[in-house]
C-alpha cells in the first residue's frame, strides 16, 4: 500500500472534522480570551488522555527527546491556535479560510530550509493553483469594495486593524511551520506537545478574558466546537506529517476552504459570493492534483517530499 494514502487519509480526516471551526467560532459569538480557554481545555483534554494511553509512564522521556521542537511545537500550536480565533471572530471568516491557501508555501519553504526536502513537482503545480485561487478572491473583494476605485483616487485601501492582519499571517506560516517540525521529530506523535499548548491556553486567557461563562443557546454548538472540533481535529491531522510533507499536509488542509464556506453559509447565513466560489474551487483542484499525483507515484517512499 502507498504510504502516502495513509498520511492523506488523517489529514483529510482531520480537515471533515476542523471545516465548521470558522462557522462556530462565529456562531457561539464569544469573547476571543474566553473561548480561548475552553478551546485550550478541549485541546489539553483530548490529548492528554490519548498522550496517557500512548505514552503511558514515558511522557517525561517524549520531551528529554524532543527538547526544544516539542516546545517549539507547543508554542507555534498555542500561537497559531489564538490567530485563528482572533481572525475568525475579527475578520470575514471566508477571507480567512483562503488565506490559509499560503500555508503551503510556508510548508515548503520551511521544508527547504529545516530539513532538505524539495517539494515534488506537483507540489509546486498544486501551490500556484493555490495562489490563483487566493488572487481570484483579491480580486473580487476589490470589486465588490471598490478597492480599484480607491486606489485611482489616490484613497487608501480599508484595511483591518495590524493586529487582524498579524494574526492572519501568523495563521498560514505558523501552521506551516507546525508541520515541519512535526515531520522533523522523532516521535509517533505529538500529542503530548498538543496537551501543553491547550495547557498554556487555559493557564493565560483567564487574565484577559471578561468572563468565561458559555453564551446561552449554543450548547450543542459549543461542546461540538470545543471536543471535536479543537480537541479531536488536530489528533488526526498532525499524524498526517509522519508520511507526506508538510506542504503535502498544509494542501489538504485547503479542503476547509471548501468545506468551511458551505459551514458559514448553513450556519450563519453568510452566502459566499461568485468570486469566493471560484476562488474556492480552484483552491479544491490544486488539492485534487496534489493527491491524485501522490496515488499514481510510483515512489512511495514515506520521507519523500
Amino acid at each position: 500500500m502507498n504510504p502516502r494514502l495513509i498520511g492523506y487519509a488523517f489529514a483529510v480526516l482531520g480537515v471533515l472534522i476542523i471545516s465548521p471551526d470558522s462557522a462556530l467560532i462565529r456562531k457561539v459569538a464569544m469573547n476571543p480570551w474566553g473561548l480561548l480557554f475552553w478551546r485550550g481545555l478541549g485541546i489539553f483534554g483530548v490529548a492528554a488522555v490519548l498522550s496517557l494511553i500512548w505514552y503511558r509512564g514515558g511522557l517525561v522521556q517524549y520531551f528529554r527527546q524532543t527538547g526544544w521542537l516539542g516546545l517549539s511545537i507547543t508554542f507555534f500550536f498555542f500561537i497559531s491556535t489564538c490567530s485563528f480565533v482572533y481572525s475568525a471572530l475579527t475578520l470575514n471568516p471566508i477571507i480567512l479560510l483562503i488565506v490559509v491557501a499560503l500555508g503551503p508555501v510556508s510548508g515548503a519553504v520551511f521544508s527547504i530550509i529545516l530539513l532538505r526536502e524539495p517539494p515534488r513537482k506537483a507540489v509546486w503545480v498544486a501551490i500556484g493553483l493555490s495562489f490563483l485561487g487566493m488572487g481570484i478572491v483579491v480580486w473580487g473583494e476589490m470589486i465588490a469594495h471598490d478597492g480599484f476605485a480607491r486606489l485611482q483616487s489616490g484613497e487608501g485601501l480599508l484595511l483591518p486593524p495590524w493586529p487582524s492582519l498579524l494574526a492572519l499571517f501568523f495563521v498560514p506560516t505558523l501552521l506551516g511551520l507546525c508541520f515541519t517540525l512535526t515531520r522533523r521529530i522523532q516521535q509517533p506523535n505529538i500529542w503530548p506537545s498538543n496537551a501543553l499548548a491547550g495547557l498554556l491556553a487555559m493557564g493565560i486567557m483567564p487574565f484577559f478574558a471578561p468572563t468565561l461563562e458559555i453564551p446561552s443557546g449554543v450548547f450543542w454548538e459549543f461542546g461540538f466546537l470545543i471536543i471535536a472540533v479543537s480537541g479531536l481535529s488536530f489528533i488526526f491531522v498532525t499524524l498526517a506529517p509522519r508520511w507526506i510533507s508538510s506542504a503535502e499536509t498544509s494542501l489538504v488542509f485547503l479542503l476547509e476552504t471548501l468545506l468551511g464556506s458551505i459551514w458559514i453559509w448553513l450556519l450563519i447565513g453568510q452566502r459566499p459570493e461568485g468570486h469566493e466560489i471560484a476562488g474556492g474551487a480552484v483552491v479544491g483542484l490544486a488539492v485534487v492534483v496534489v493527491v491524485v499525483t501522490a496515488v499514481r507515484a510510483k515512489d512511495a517512499q514515506p520521507d519523500a517530499a
